[in-house]
């Protein structure tokens, strides 16, 4: 049961104003900021609370995404996305979620929705795009007949098992760098690895993964997510060196 905390409005209202807003183009532009705020709202909270948010708020937003509730571009030229601008893949980055494992890949579509795609829509940073805002939001993936927005091209469960996301014709939204987008792949762990280490099998996946499908690429271009974006610490406090003490990232590279 989620909590009532005298900072934030109950999640049942929340709910309630957003549902209507859901169905019009630019529901984004009064939802994200409301989001943003409870999140900061949130920052000083125990983790059990700040949890017990986030498991609403995405289960609200799968639901809706799942149900095809929420208003997305439905123009198919539009749909196509920005794929024509796919270079060759000379890098790859790693992510974890940060999330409990085991999550299905609806959910981190709907994630990745309010996380990635809405906030750039509300605030497009490009100035050939500001355009974009209040637009209806696409992905330009589709799986299905269905809008999907995963940023990953494989995700690693804890047992090993490697699943396909995005082909690797296609852009993921994942480095915080578009060039780097254009040009790379993404390999995400399920699981909060903030301050834990992959076991053996999802190590000996990822690097099955390189080798099989990536042999091109240079073990220079290996890169965890935090090596190329400066505001995170994905996909892992321990994944570098810190002076004697290896990170796992030098196992990985090890494996390949």
């Amino acid at each position: 049961m989620f909590f009532f905390h005298k900072k934030l409005p109950n999640i049942k209202e929340l709910k309630n104003r957003w549902q209507p807003l859901l169905a019009k183009p630019d529901w984004y532009l009064k939802i994200i900021p409301e989001i943003d705020l409870n999140r900061r709202q949130l920052e000083k909270e125990k983790k059990e609370i700040q949890n017990d948010y986030r498991e609403e708020l995405y289960s609200f937003f799968e639901d809706n995404l799942k149900n095809n509730y929420i208003a997305l571009e439905t123009d198919p030229d539009k749909i196509k996305g920005m794929d024509i601008k796919r270079k060759q893949i000379d890098m790859i980055i790693i992510h974890h979620t940060g999330n409990p494992p085991n999550m299905s890949k609806e959910r981190l579509s709907a994630i990745e929705l309010i996380r990635l795609y809405a906030p750039y829509f509300l605030n497009p940073k490009q100035e050939n795009e500001k355009y974009l805002k209040g637009q209806p939001i696409f992905s330009g993936h589709t799986r299905d007949g269905r809008q999907v927005f995963w940023p990953y091209h494989w995700l690693i469960r804890n047992n090993g098992k490697a699943e396909r996301l995005l082909e690797d014709n296609e852009i993921g939204w994942q480095a915080g760098n578009w060039e780097i987008n254009c040009k790379s792949v993404a390999i995400c762990l399920d699981g909060d690895y903030e301050n834990k280490t992959p076991s053996d099998q999802e190590l000996n996946a990822i690097s099955k993964i390189i080798k099989e499908h990536y042999p091109q690429v240079k073990k220079d271009n290996i890169l965890g997510h935090r090596e190329v974006n400066s505001k995170t610490t994905c996909p892992s406090n321990l994944f570098l060196s810190i002076t004697e003490k290896k990170g796992w990232k030098e196992k990985l590279l090890s494996l390949i």
